[in-house]
């Protein structure tokens, strides 16, 4: 039996190298990963939308401040109710401009997977990738962000990039109330696309640390899938290196209550930044495979039984 630990240079799991080799891998990417290019989280989301409310004169600092003891999303709530009643544009989309060099997303892209991703900016380009006939699929990259194109089988083709919670250049699309994330997440749409996401591919977590386990936590409980023998659902995380009592806790936590394998990274050097290594040594590690041929009827059977 292997020594469950944390890694300072941790490598693939066999299930996702198999994986990716099928054309079955998706990476599901959070705010981790843009904020390594200087974009904000929900809480700088937040309190980028009350200081507008403040510059507008809806605000003054005390209010400001007494709003920030709330979580997140409570602000961003208030914020948008306060910005409807003196009808003021938040235009939430200026504040998602990267504003620091990283290769994050270059060694995201460079694996060439198809993503689906909880952020709004559109930095993930998957790269596209050679058939067997050695020619490239030639696809352009593929952006879905409304829920009535949310379908699992669209993960079978190369170069998609499926915005679970709206995209920047889309306004009207992005997640950002607590009342958006709820109706979101109730949508038969939005749970049939989890379910059958978990069920038929092998789903690797990255960007997403312990602060955002909430998020996490409620996108499992919504596509919880049948339970299977093989191990398809992982997430890379990271800790301090004393932090390995809670990193076991935590792993048996996700994987006996979401079938869900923490993969644990050591951040002690490099705090966060680390990430961009463990992608690195990854992009060149996985090699993905073209979809197979039933991609087109596996759609159309999607889309027939959820209409």
């Amino acid at each position: 039996m292997i020594e469950l630990g944390l890694e300072e240079n941790i490598l693939p799991p066999d299930e996702i190298v198999e994986a990716g080799l099928g054309g079955n891998l998706v990476i599901f990417v959070g705010a981790g990963a843009s904020m390594l290019r200087g974009l904000p989280d929900w809480n700088g989301l937040a309190a980028m939308s009350l200081e507008t409310l403040r510059q507008q004169g809806v605000l003054d600092y005390s209010e400001v401040e007494q709003l920030k003891s709330q979580d997140a999303k409570k602000q961003l709530s208030i914020a948008d109710l306060l910005a409807r009643e003196n009808s003021i544009d938040l235009d939430l989309g200026q504040h998602l401009d990267a504003s620091k060099e990283g290769d994050i997303y270059k060694h995201i892209n460079n694996i060439g997977c198809p993503c689906v991703t909880t952020n709004y900016d559109e930095l993930l380009e998957p790269r596209d990738i050679e058939t067997a006939d050695d020619n490239s699929t030639g696809a352009d990259v593929r952006r879905i962000y409304r829920r009535e194109d949310f379908f699992a089988a669209n993960m079978d083709e190369p170069r998609t990039v499926l915005h679970l919670h709206g995209v920047r250049s889309k306004p009207e699309t992005m997640i950002v109330t607590t009342k958006d994330y709820l109706d979101h997440y109730e949508d038969s749409n939005v749970q049939s696309f989890l379910r059958s996401l978990f069920e038929r591919k092998t789903v690797l977590f990255l960007g997403y640390g312990l602060e955002e386990s909430e998020i996490l936590e409620y996108i499992f409980r919504k596509g919880v899938a049948r339970e299977t023998s093989h191990r398809k659902r992982f997430a890379l995380m990271p800790f301090f290196r004393n932090q390995n009592f809670l990193f076991k806790k935590l792993h048996m936590y996700y994987e006996k209550s979401f079938g869900v394998h923490l993969l644990g990274y050591i951040r002690d050097n490099q705090d966060y930044k680390c990430l961009e290594s463990v992608m690195e040594q990854w992009s060149g590690a996985l090699e993905i495979g073209a979809p197979g041929l039933d991609s087109d009827y596996a759609l159309m059977n999607e889309v027939l039984n959820d209409g």
